[in-house]
């Protein structure tokens, strides 16, 4: 049997144990592998964990879920709004949603979800299509658009309300989107925010030196500044990952 990989994004934790035991239970083609409490933390483990569907609750303070979902730009998973609102419908057909259910669940109409999940990713020809495209990211500039592979790019450097890419063909390009809003998007294991105004891929670093607290050298030798209250942060973010399993 296919399996469906599913995140549960609802910030009450018995809305999301519910939803979680009656997919574990009554659903075999769905695998649950991850929660999140929160919009942002929904991001960062859609990031993480590459999801084919994605079971989100509307109303969640600070990040509702339409707009968790307007931050994320290359969107290649199902979403299944679940909400106690019923006002929210046409807005849900507007995000594009699989499917949209009214807490409490229902058992069958939750199965009927998962069907139409299945149905989409049948009529691609499987999950295993479009797996390659997980790594593209959509950048918006004023001439219009490009699409690259996350892994292309060396760093990013902040300019007020737009973002400059420095790819690893020695490319540049000026994006209509601010640094915050592509650290919301870009993975979380690979890039790390150095500065106020800089975040970098964290596989294009040569050499780090501690000169004026901290300093790393790029691949294509941009010398990038550590600020001093991430140092800290730094050293434990790249001494993690190089223990990480691959």
């Amino acid at each position: 049997m296919q399996k469906y990989r599913a995140l549960i994004v609802d910030d009450e934790e018995n809305s999301r144990s519910n939803t979680k035991n009656m997919l574990q239970n009554y659903c075999p083609e769905i695998d649950v592998v991850g929660e999140a409490g929160s919009g942002m933390e929904g991001k960062v483990k859609i990031q993480e964990l590459k999801p084919h569907v994605v079971f989100l609750d509307i109303n969640m303070p600070g990040m509702n879920g339409f707009e968790m979902l307007e931050g994320i730009y290359n969107r290649d998973f199902c979403v299944v709004f679940l909400t106690a609102y019923s006002e929210h419908g046409i807005n849900a057909v507007k995000a594009g949603a699989t499917d949209y259910l009214m807490k409490p669940l229902i058992l069958g109409e939750l199965q009927g979800a998962i069907r139409k999940v299945i149905q989409h990713y049948e009529a691609k020809g499987g999950v295993g299509k479009g797996e390659a495209d997980k790594n593209m990211v959509l950048i918006n500039h004023s001439k219009g658009f490009n699409l690259i592979d996350f892994k292309d790019i060396v760093w990013l450097e902040a300019n007020d309300n737009y973002t400059t890419l420095y790819l690893n063909t020695g490319k540049k390009i000026v994006a209509s989107k601010t640094l915050k809003e592509f650290e919301a998007i870009l993975p979380v294991t690979d890039f790390f925010r150095s500065h106020r105004s800089t975040l970098i891929n964290v596989s294009y670093i040569k050499e780090y030196s501690n000169n004026e607290g901290g300093e790393v050298i790029l691949s294509d030798g941009t010398h990038v500044q550590i600020s001093k209250a991430r140092v800290q942060e730094f050293g434990d973010f790249i001494k993690n990952r190089s223990v990480s399993p691959k």
